[in-house]
């Protein structure tokens, strides 16, 4: 499975595969057809040949199908305007009639790499991809230095996840023809996903110099400046990727989260950038415009609004979303933290329950329930409630304080104070001191884990997923930080960008299962 958050940028690789393959053909017009004075072909046939290419090139198909024709008549041996039609006929999407040319060239010459290729590319349109990838193993057999066959092969092997292979043949294409973006981008979005930020980054960024005006890569490369916490860049990213395709709906969503996490990352949760905020609503909105049938959209929407204390609007838009896909457990968390809010209590606590029945193991779902059941006085359901959420998360600091507040109600000052007691103690830590060492010394990822540590015992949960990226960016290979941002990211409600880390967690793990033990 493809990351989620990536999904939508590495499905495009397929929006955009047919036009990359076009530019791939029209790339190798010229090797195709650059060696006029080495053919044996009569002059006549190959003047006719030069008038079909000049046509095509202008787009004016007809008649260069006319002229390829006058040329075969005169030389029926003469590759070039057999690959000529087969090229004319691809761009139509005549693809049969295209087939049948680039054979005919075979016939004639069983070498010519070119229309080894070009089959290939048509079998790979047309999904047929074991001849696709025959014809480009062929391709290179004929001539192993014809790039566009090993980035062929590349994609194949991306298709059937075999990312390695996949990533030979990128670095292949690269070997020989350093310019060509399409293989940079292909291999950033391997290094991207087997968490190489750094390769990842480099690469896309190549990419996007060499293919400038390809959208996706562009968000692709956003999506990794925003993994290792490089909020500015992603950014800028992510506006370049809307200037070329302005209604991309997740691009403004993405860049919507980016928005969110710079107005706490900056000022601090209490001291939250209302501007930073009032972009990301914009955002957010744009997206739910563009696509209202995605829930998480809506959700976001709705977590944006509740940043801003929009209570009343963040409470539609989370319906809304709940109108899209009712099963979204974290969505009617946060529906029930508004009710209670609003001491909406019965409200809130159906949400809550809700959210625990989809999902049982997550605290602080118990913990909301248990505070719920605490306003109305039901102190029984509040203390099992409030212990169900500490079994789940010994660190819920704020289940402690509840049970601890609970069992004082009843009288029972002894289990009161020895809950108040763990929970002083979960809170200790000077983030004060913390945050200067970060400050100080940058570049120990352990610093930043420590602190993001403490920032999730607190509930600032955006602030430590932004410690994580640091410490990740730092430390790439560290599954612990994975893992722990992965649970960050689930108690912020970013299930998306979670399940992508758990991906890149489980590709991690296996590939060092699969290294040799010295």
């Amino acid at each position: 499975m493809y990351f989620l958050g990536l999904r939508q940028a590495l499905k495009t690789i397929c929006r955009i595969g047919y036009t990359i393959s076009l530019i791939c053909i029209l790339c190798h017009v010229g090797a195709a057809h650059g060696q006029d004075g080495e053919t044996n072909a009569s002059s006549r046939s190959q003047e006719h040949y030069k008038l079909g290419l000049r046509h095509a090139q202008k787009g004016d198909y007809e008649s260069a199908e006319r002229e390829y024709r006058k040329a075969i008549e005169l030389d029926a041996n003469n590759i070039y305007p057999h690959d000529g039609l087969g090229f004319i006929y691809a761009l139509q999407n005549r693809l049969g009639e295209a087939e049948k040319e680039f054979f005919k060239v075979l016939q004639i010459d069983p070498s010519y790499a070119p229309a080894h290729y070009k089959l290939g590319k048509l079998f790979f349109i047309r999904q047929e991809y074991d001849e696709a990838f025959d014809s480009y193993q062929k391709a290179i057999a004929a001539n192993p230095k014809y790039f566009p066959a090993h980035h062929g092969l590349g994609i194949i092997y991306m298709q059937t996840q075999e990312r390695a292979k996949a990533a030979e043949h990128f670095k292949a294409v690269i070997d020989l023809n350093p310019n060509y973006g399409p293989s940079r981008y292909r291999l950033g979005t391997i290094y991207l996903e087997e968490g190489a930020y750094s390769q990842a980054i480099e690469e896309l960024r190549q990419a996007a110099k060499l293919v400038a005006n390809e959208p996706s890569i562009h968000f692709v490369l956003g999506n990794a400046y925003m993994a290792i916490g490089k909020l500015a860049e992603a950014a800028e990213a992510f506006h370049k990727t809307l200037q070329l395709e302005p209604n991309w709906a997740e691009v403004h969503d993405k860049l919507g989260l980016v928005y969110t996490d710079q107005s706490l990352a900056l000022l601090g949760a209490v001291m939250a950038d209302q501007d930073k905020l009032a972009a990301a609503v914009e955002e957010h909105r744009r997206a739910v415009e563009l696509a209202p049938e995605n829930g998480w959209f809506q959700h976001n929407l709705g977590m944006a609004y509740e940043r801003q204390r929009q209570y009343d609007k963040a409470a539609e838009q989370f319906v809304k979303a709940l109108a899209v896909n009712p099963d979204m457990a974290y969505t009617r968390y946060r529906l029930g933290m508004i009710y209670s809010r609003d001491k909406k209590y019965q409200e809130a606590i159906e949400q809550y329950q809700y959210a625990i029945r989809l999902e049982p193991d997550r605290s602080v779902f118990h913990y909301a329930l248990g505070s719920a059941y605490a306003k109305i006085g039901s102190e029984e359901e509040a203390i099992g409630k409030f212990k169900k959420a500490i079994e789940l998360d010994y660190y819920t600091a704020e289940a402690h304080f509840g049970l601890a507040n609970a069992y004082l109600k009843q009288g029972k000052r002894e289990e009161g104070a020895k809950e108040m007691e763990i929970f002083k103690k979960l809170r200790e830590g000077n983030i004060a001191d913390m945050e200067q060492r970060v400050v100080l010394v940058p570049d120990n990822p352990k610093y930043h884990g420590e602190l993001a540590a403490h920032y999730t015992q607190q509930g600032r949960y955006i602030k430590a997923i932004n410690e994580y990226k640091l410490a990740i960016g730092l430390d790439p290979h560290n599954l612990e930080y994975r893992r722990l941002l992965k649970d960050a990211y689930i108690k912020a409600g970013r299930y998306r960008e979670a399940e992508e880390q758990q991906e890149i967690i489980q590709s991690l793990d296996a590939k060092r299962q699969q290294t040799p033990t010295p």
